[in-house]
């Protein structure tokens, strides 16, 4: 009997050449008929997330074909082989460098009638299957998902969280020649999100984690208090998957509680107008000068490391906004900030601290990987003049000043468009700490506002390609990573915004139209071409629109709402799923929030 390739429909997608692999020629047959020869084979001795990996394939290849194929050590017949390299070395020849294994690369390999998905660190080979699974057999995982409850769980007061997602059936499932290897853009690419399950369940994660996103950042106070979301999400879902776990934030009052320490030790916080201040989790730092309170932080922050030993990288941040002492000592560490001249920069006397921190860290976890992520953040956003870097620090550097109509500052060609002077400085200071890092061992990431500050008033604003010409600049002069602000509200907003962000994150050289191409298809169906039109009108009626900088073209920002207004009605009339109809209203009620902010006062 003839096979035929399966999935035809994405032919038509302008994504095609990027994400889709042509099945013509097809030379392995997985599966025909719902019935398969093959077997999953996992190494004897699998890691967690080897075995999650074939459970994984297992799973969406059934749903495809409805075959079975059984996950085990050993395979008589032909095999998919999915494994984690040892060493550098994998099954099938396959190798991989030391640059390749810190940046989630893998392999997937037909030999004879064999396939290989073979990973080079324990999160890639998950990549592996994901990327078998959505570019060779269509599977798409484009939006968040939702929590829901069936009608026993609301008697239980159970709830299910699944990931929206997109998977074709077709009872024959054929494969052409494969030999492809991929290595991500960024090393570090995901969210800084918050504990609990309402802001970080664990459809978030499985989502992160189908499109190739590798890192949590999260609020280490949330972190403590949360034991059983700990238990579910994180070791239940993070640890499986191989993410990056990062504990931390603001986060002084954390390792320094003014509520225990303040009332005996009042010296050990920041002197404000002649007087010493608690501080709290928005304002108000500790005197770093005081070595009683270095000492004391620095054994908090110890005992936090012991008692997470699951967490990656540890990012001790002072706690949000200002606040930072004025006693003699620490003022000898302040100079001049020429971005806002009524504040000092601190970054010398708050490296001086990273830097034990990474000492301690290093001591306690010796040749773990285990990482101290540093911020860089309004007034120690500018980098250290006199205090150098420790060896293989992560610097967080947040762009606190940009806004979401902002001109990019800088895109992949290098270009740097006239902007806000802040802007300007911004690029001058993350540059730096590219270069510091650089000299030191380290890597330079950016924490973005591309979902968060960006959900203004509850408005999402479309920054679609913004994000792809900012990650190419930032690949560009050598950041190694990025992870954008997401919490329960801002996934509704703009989750193509999200979604630019994953794929551009993983492959830099992706073109913006092809990725939400990509994304309209799956999420919209049959009203995928006006969905186009609405998505591209919308992003420029949130940048080059906006009222905050577009002064005297009410005209025609006007008509830009009205067309996509219009744009919306004409997908209204073509959606033809439930889901692509939840999508949609989704979409219009974001729409109806940004048309009442551009039209207000």
């Amino acid at each position: 009997m003839k096979r035929k390739p399966i999935f035809p429909w994405l032919a038509v997608l302008a994504l095609w050449p990027y994400f889709s692999h042509g099945l013509a020629a097809a030379e392995l047959s997985l599966a025909a008929e719902g019935e398969s020869k093959y077997t999953i084979v996992t190494p004897a001795e699998a890691t967690v997330q080897e075995k999650f990996a074939g459970e994984e394939l297992a799973k969406y290849l059934k749903r495809i074909s409805g075959a079975e194929l059984a996950v085990q050590s050993t395979g008589a017949g032909p095999k998919i082989v999915v494994a984690q390299a040892k060493d550098g070395k994998g099954p099938a020849g396959i190798s991989f460098t030391k640059d390749e294994a810190e940046y989630d690369a893998f392999v997937i390999k037909t030999d004879g009638q064999d396939l290989y998905l073979v990973g080079s660190n324990k999160r890639a080979v998950l990549y592996a299957v994901y990327t078998l699974l959505e570019k060779y057999l269509g599977c798409r995982w484009a939006g968040f998902g939702e929590r829901f409850q069936t009608e026993e769980q609301k008697k239980s007061g159970g709830f299910t969280e699944q990931v929206e997602e997109y998977v074709p059936a077709s009872k024959s499932i054929a494969l052409p020649v494969i030999n492809d290897r991929q290595q991500a853009s960024f090393k570090y690419r995901g969210f800084i999100s918050y504990a609990w399950y309402g802001n970080t369940p664990i459809n978030n994660v499985d989502w992160a984690a189908k499109n190739k996103l590798n890192y949590f950042w999260i609020p280490i106070g949330q972190y403590d208090e949360a034991g059983d979301w700990r238990k579910d999400v994180v070791m239940g879902g993070m640890v499986k998957r191989g993410a990056v776990i990062v504990v931390g934030h603001h986060s002084f009052i954390y390792f320094l509680n003014p509520d225990k320490y303040f009332k005996d030790h009042p010296d050990w916080f920041a002197m404000a107008g002649g007087k010493r201040v608690p501080g709290g989790r928005t304002g108000g730092q500790f005197c770093l000068s005081n070595p009683d309170a270095v000492k004391t932080f620095r054994e908090n922050f110890i005992a936090a490391a012991k008692k997470f030993p699951e967490v990656d990288i540890f990012a001790p941040c002072p706690n949000d906004g200002y606040g930072w002492c004025e006693c003699e000592l620490c003022a000898k560490d302040k100079v001049a900030w020429e971005e806002r001249p009524k504040y000092q920069a601190v970054g010398d006397n708050l490296m001086r601290l990273m830097n034990r921190l990474n000492d301690d860290l290093q001591t306690l976890y010796p040749g773990q990987g285990k990482r101290l992520q540093a911020g860089a953040y309004i007034n120690y956003a500018p980098p250290p003049s006199r205090e150098k870097l420790s060896r293989g620090l992560l610097i967080g550097y947040a762009f606190f000043t940009r806004n979401w109509f902002s001109v990019p500052w800088g895109n992949a060609k290098g270009e740097v468009p006239d902007g806000p002077y802040a802007f300007k400085l911004n690029a001058k200071f993350l540059e730096k700490w590219v270069e510091l890092t650089q000299d030191t061992g380290g890597d330079a990431m950016v924490l973005e506002y591309y979902c968060g500050r960006t959900a203004w008033k509850g408005a999402g604003f479309y920054l679609m390609n913004l994000i792809t010409d900012e990650l190419g600049y930032f690949r560009r002069i050598g950041v190694h990573g990025a992870a954008v602000q997401i919490g329960f509200n801002c996934r509704k907003t703009v989750p193509a915004n999200m979604y630019v962000f994953a794929k551009n994150l993983w492959d830099v050289s992706l073109p913006t139209d092809a990725i939400l191409a990509d994304y309209a298809k799956a999420r919209f169906g049959k009203a995928a071409d006006p969905m186009m039109k609405y998505l591209r009108e919308a992003e420029r009626n949130s940048r080059e629109l906006s009222k905050v900088v577009a002064r005297g073209k009410e005209a025609e920002r006007a008509k830009s709402l009205a067309d996509c207004e219009k744009y919306l009605d004409d997908a209204k009339a073509l959606a033809d799923t439930d889901q692509a109809r939840k999508n949609l209203a989704d979409e219009q009620a974001n729409f109806k929030k940004l048309k009442a902010w551009q039209l207000g006062k």
